[in-house]
């Protein structure tokens, strides 16, 4: 519904300004906590003579513990995907450094350069780690979607030429000198003739340029459906480029931001910083298959942009860095002791992964109603942990750079529904489905049924965009089989589940509202943690169907599910 506004409102620049004001002794926690990432995770404590973690950790009596790795830093989930250039410490400090060049050239910037700021840091740290032709097919790609949606900004024509000396030198990557060079004026001119006599049809719309922005901002998920129907048909597999690897896993990004531009709140005439900034962030490198969603679309940051003080705002990013690196420091070691702790104590055995826990289902062991319940929640608990580790490091990178970026997580364990769960335990991924997905129902059908108008609109964003556009491109992108695609398909009854949970919910609290607020010290506290438990134990063991196995099928994975409630039924 095109004009409806369902968010809250830009900023004034002149509040921006007002935000934006210096306080240069905010850069010396900032250095100091990602200085401690660099002892943690680099090999920077040895090529400056100080202790290392293993030292450290060797004086204090711990070097039994499995926090280290092989070469005595801290073990980390915290690195840039894809890369083959540096190894995981070496990355780790260029992904660091860089990270805080860009953040005082942010800092100090004047307001209409910090766009610039950030693009222009992000091109050479990309570009160092995966390489010029990654970086310049990226480049490549994100000029495309800009002109295809922007042909009346300025210097569209130009931008044109560059993206056709761009594909040009991708063209001829194998030669050099003369060829190569007049390969690459050549595309550029044309394509820039060519883009200069179309400018009036693409600023006319049309339904084909519709379909054509809709191709380009769906190029992950054709890019999967052609590749993994080629691979079953011939058994080839097509190993995707870094660099449109990186483009396909902002297709979430993307997409809201199609949605922002289709609902009027991206302006026509964007600059092409501004548009690069969106996604060409230092803040996007930190695993990028790592909710990819964070920062989506235009309207989302232009709302947050120096929303709050940016000393305020760099101090809460610096808080977020050090609560994610707890997260990751004692993240497997907290886990792994809880399953010794179970197994020694309790006598219950406990997997740590519910994918173990499927495999040995599989297998014909006969597993206890407390080992499935314990062992999903243990898997739930480690990747929170995990992965909030590691999207806590990415928002308060945002947080940094001077957006008001909530986090990921919010006390999951304290929703007693699974509404309330689903908003605490993934909000940026919560908010693309119902940004993409969720408001075009709720805004077409069933306008003079709100009851059915809900439940249908909560079931096509949590069932259908969930699996295929939330679930199947993590999956997909890094193994471009068809065999992948199907097992990422033979998940459903996970996102069936969930979304009847969170729909039944969602339409029982529409008909009977709370009186009382969750978690009030009153008698009825009680009921509170059991609800909290209930909910965050179906959650989690749900995903016994997420978790597909070799020789599975449905009612195995069925009889496991039941198995968690108290019922073992005969294969």
């Amino acid at each position: 519904m095109a004009g409806v506004r369902l968010r809250g409102s830009k900023l004034a620049p002149e509040t921006q300004r007002a935000h934006d004001r210096h306080r240069p002794w905010v850069i010396v926690p900032v250095f100091a906590v990602l200085l401690l990432y660099c002892w943690c995770y680099t090999h920077l404590a040895a090529w400056l003579g100080v202790p290392t973690p293993r030292e450290v950790f060797d004086a204090l009596g711990l070097s039994g513990t499995r926090i280290l790795d092989e070469d005595g830093n801290f073990d980390s989930k915290l690195y840039a995907s894809a890369t083959e250039i540096f190894n995981n410490d070496d990355e780790r400090l260029i992904m660091l450094a860089g990270l805080f060049g860009c953040f005082v050239s942010v800092y100090f910037a004047p307001l209409r350069l910090k766009n610039l700021a950030i693009v222009g840091w992000f091109v050479p740290l990309f570009g160092l780690l995966y390489g010029v032709p990654a970086t310049v097919l990226l480049l490549a790609a994100h000029l495309a979607i800009w002109l295809a949606f922007h042909p009346g900004a300025g210097r569209s024509v130009g931008v044109a030429g560059l993206w056709g000396a761009l594909v040009g030198w991708l063209a001829t990557a194998g030669q050099a000198g003369w060829p190569q060079a007049i390969a690459v004026v050549g595309a550029g001119a044309l394509a820039s003739a060519i883009y200069h006599g179309s400018r009036a049809a693409l600023t006319g719309g049309g339904r084909w340029l519709s379909v054509l922005r809709t191709c380009l901002i769906q190029t992950c998920m054709i890019v999967v459906l052609v590749a993994t129907v080629r691979e079953g048909l011939t058994g080839r597999m097509w190993v995707m480029p870094v660099g449109l690897l990186f483009f396909c896993f902002q297709w979430a990004r993307l997409m809201v931001y199609h949605a922002d531009y289709k609902d009027g709140e991206v302006p026509r005439d964007l600059p092409l910083g501004d548009y690069l900034a969106l996604f060409l962030t230092p803040a996007a490198i930190p695993n990028l298959a790592y909710a990819p969603y964070l920062g989506q679309g235009y309207t989302f940051l232009q709302e947050r942009r120096l929303a709050a003080d940016k000393n305020a705002l760099v101090l809460s990013g610096v808080k977020l860095w050090c609560l994610a690196l707890v997260y990751m420091v004692f993240a497997e070691h907290v886990t792994a002791r809880f399953v010794v702790l179970m197994r020694e104590v309790f006598g219950v055995e406990v997997f740590k992964f519910t994918s173990d826990l499927v495999r040995a289902h599989l297998a014909g062991e006969r597993l206890s109603t407390p080992t499935v319940l314990i062992s999903t929640i243990v898997d739930q608990a480690r990747i929170f942990l995990i992965y909030g580790g590691v999207t806590h490091f990415r928002v308060g990178a945002w947080r940094v750079l001077g957006y008001r970026m909530e986090t990921q997580y919010d006390r999951p364990w304290l929703a007693t529904n699974l509404a309330a769960l689903w908003s605490r335990f993934a909000f940026h991924f919560r908010e693309f489905l119902v940004r993409v997905f969720y408001y075009p129902v709720f805004f077409r059908w069933f306008k003079r049924r709100r009851t059915l108008r809900i439940f249908v609109a909560t079931m096509v964003a949590t069932v259908v965009g969930n699996l295929i556009w939330g679930h199947i491109p993590p999956r997909t992108l890094v193994d471009l089989r068809w065999g992948t695609l199907l097992a990422g398909l033979s998940t459903w009854p996970y996102f069936l589940l969930l979304g009847l949970g969170i729909s039944i919910t969602q339409v029982v609290l529409l008909r009977r509202p709370r009186t009382r607020r969750p978690w009030t010290r009153d008698r009825r506290i009680a009921l509170d943690v059991v609800c909290a438990y209930l909910t965050f134990q179906f959650f989690s063991l749900i995903h016994v169907f997420i978790r597909p196995q070799e020789g599975g099928s449905l009612w195995a994975y069925t009889r496991l599910f039941l198995r968690g409630l108290g019922i073992h039924l005969e294969p």
